[in-house]
């Protein structure tokens, strides 16, 4: 008599009979002959994904009629795997003939019904709100397996459309860019479920650049666990590869380096209970001045304070990211500790702005001068301790807020962050005690109330002021005041 059946909640396999399941592989080496041309796939695009992948992932962590969300389908391998293993997917699409290509590979009774084939840049939070959409028609508020195949940056460039991966500028732009849909993936993936990603290394004039890694560490940054790394060979599963073997063989030999047989498939696991970051805001005990003006190499190099949600994740990737850059520590940390608070407190402010009524989110995650719109109106969010340097006292700034707002304009900083268009100021001062005025910025209850009083019946007004080159500006802004009173 066979026992109970033992399977875990992410997966149709059967742990009570698991010798049966010799066709799932465990091991950390891939060596797959040829891909699979069977079933609706074919080899009618470059750079795509050997359906081997799909099939593996698919039956290790989704059972049947789980969700796949694949945010770079591509010519549609994750979608003909879906259909053939009785799965649902959400596919997102940059190029809109690619679209078209997908749909018609799919059974007209599945389309739009369990297969759903988006045109969008995943990068994008209008269309991880479109996935939500699609979601919501499923009976679904998350998706079950995400599955990640980037471009490898530059070394095939899909299209002309600068939105494309494969066409940004420099590698900072495209690990960038990857980490924002790797972060709207976060978001849409179930909490203890599972992330694949398929990704390959590169050569720059003669460099290896370690692409997969770097892809892994955003990755781990927006909050992903990492469970395996698995290297899967490459032989034979690129069109034209052999005609041009004998001379990629040459250049090898001239060059020094050695030729690419193997990408990786990277399987991560999003954790069941995220961190609360205002938790680990509230666990600062002092906060040391910057140590130095702000600069694009250091905040380069501690570019990982978007994504760190705890102090001990803080510390330790601080002190990596100092040794990797030659940074002295004491100083870096300083630096890193500053903006990590300052982004998170800016951050949690921003959904308090979001959560009223009157304002809505700017889409794109990259506009240099929007956070979100009020009534219409886009504006930029700056919160700012009230300034020591400015020349009345802060009774006279709540009498005259539009005088604080010329100043605050005109003494912005100059390093490549100065612009002149509209702006929401959050003032905090803390009355008793100014040099603790930092702590404001999570004085959630504080900011919750001084925030939404102000929404309710926004006062803005036009603003003029000229910059250090002469030139004019005329942007719309409004000033909210936290303060902390000597009776507090």
């Amino acid at each position: 008599m066979k026992g109970k059946p033992k399977r875990l909640p992410y997966s149709d396999i059967d742990l009570s009979r698991w010798r049966e399941y010799d066709h799932i592989r465990v091991e950390s080496l891939w060596l797959i002959p040829s891909r699979d041309r069977t079933g609706g796939h074919r080899l009618d695009y470059h750079g795509g994904f050997v359906p081997q992948i799909a099939t593996q992932t698919f039956l290790r962590y989704t059972r049947q009629d789980d969700i796949v969300l694949d945010l770079f389908l591509g010519s549609g391998t994750s979608a003909i795997e879906a259909v053939r293993l009785n799965r649902r997917l959400i596919g997102v699409e940059l190029q809109a003939d690619l679209v078209e290509k997908v749909r018609g590979k799919v059974p007209a009774n599945l389309l739009d019904e369990r297969i759903f084939v988006l045109q969008g840049d995943s990068t994008r939070g209008e269309t991880a709100d479109r996935v939500r959409t699609v979601l919501e028609r499923m009976d679904a508020s998350h998706a079950h397996l995400l599955v990640l195949h980037p471009p490898y940056h530059d070394i095939i460039r899909f299209s002309d459309d600068p939105a494309d991966l494969s066409n940004a500028p420099d590698l900072g732009t495209f690990l960038d860019r990857f980490e924002a849909v790797a972060r709207n993936g976060f978001d849409l993936l179930e909490p203890g479920r599972f992330a694949v990603l398929v990704v390959g290394d590169k050569y720059t004039r003669g460099e290896l650049i370690p692409l997969g890694f770097y892809c892994m560490d955003r990755m781990q940054r927006v909050g992903f666990r990492l469970k395996a790394i698995v290297v899967k060979n490459i032989t034979r599963n690129e069109r034209g590869k052999g005609r041009t073997e004998n001379l990629w063989r040459y250049r090898a030999l001239a060059g020094g380096y050695y030729l690419f047989k193997h990408e990786y498939v990277m399987i991560f696991q999003r954790p069941q209970r995220p961190s609360d970051i205002r938790q680990e805001l509230l666990r600062v005990q002092a906060m040391l001045p910057w140590g130095r003006v702000q600069s694009d190499a250091w905040d380069a190099a501690s570019r990982f304070i978007y994504s760190v949600r705890t102090l001990d994740d803080l510390r330790r990737e601080t002190k990596r990211a100092a040794r990797e850059a030659g940074l002295p520590l004491r100083a870096f940390g300083q630096y890193v500790l500053r903006r990590w608070y300052n982004y998170h407190t800016h951050q949690i402010v921003l959904e308090m702005i979001l959560a009223h009524p009157r304002t809505r989110a700017e889409a794109d995650p990259f506009h240099p001068t929007v956070d979100f719109y009020l009534d219409g109106i886009g504006f930029d969010l700056k919160m700012s301790e009230f300034p020591r340097a400015y020349p009345h006292d802060l009774r006279y700034a709540l009498d005259h807020p539009e005088d604080l707002a010329r100043w605050l304009y005109i003494h912005q900083s100059q390093q490549g962050r100065f612009h002149g268009a509209n702006r929401l100021f959050i003032v905090l001062h803390d009355a008793a005690d100014p040099d603790r005025t930092w702590e404001l910025r999570r004085d959630f209850e504080r900011l919750q109330q001084a925030v939404h009083t102000f929404l309710d019946s926004p006062r803005l007004f036009p603003m003029e002021f000229t910059d250090g080159t002469g030139r004019r500006h005329t942007p719309t802004t409004g000033v909210i005041f936290c303060i902390r009173a000597l009776e507090d």
